[in-house]
């Protein structure tokens, strides 16, 4: 459970979220933290990639470091 605190937003953004909520099958508050966390998770992503791809590590080389990796476990196992 966590601490109450207090937000206010306008009626149309409460309505949205108490939509969007129903739809999810949630009350709106754990709608919102769930909300929070999923928008955290893809902003460490999105930094995590920057920080990879800065380092040479795109997707074309992770892709052909996967392909070499399966290749290796097949060939010993």
């Amino acid at each position: 459970m966590g601490r109450k605190t207090s937000m206010s937003f306008d009626d149309e953004t409460l309505a949205i979220i108490a939509r969007r909520a129903a739809e999810e099958n949630m009350d709106r508050s754990a709608y919102l933290a769930e909300l929070v966390r999923r928008d955290d998770l893809r902003r460490r992503l999105a930094a995590d990639s920057a920080t990879l791809n800065a380092a040479g590590y795109g997707p074309d080389r992770a892709t052909a470091l996967t392909a070499g990796l399966i290749a290796q476990r097949r060939a010993a196992g």
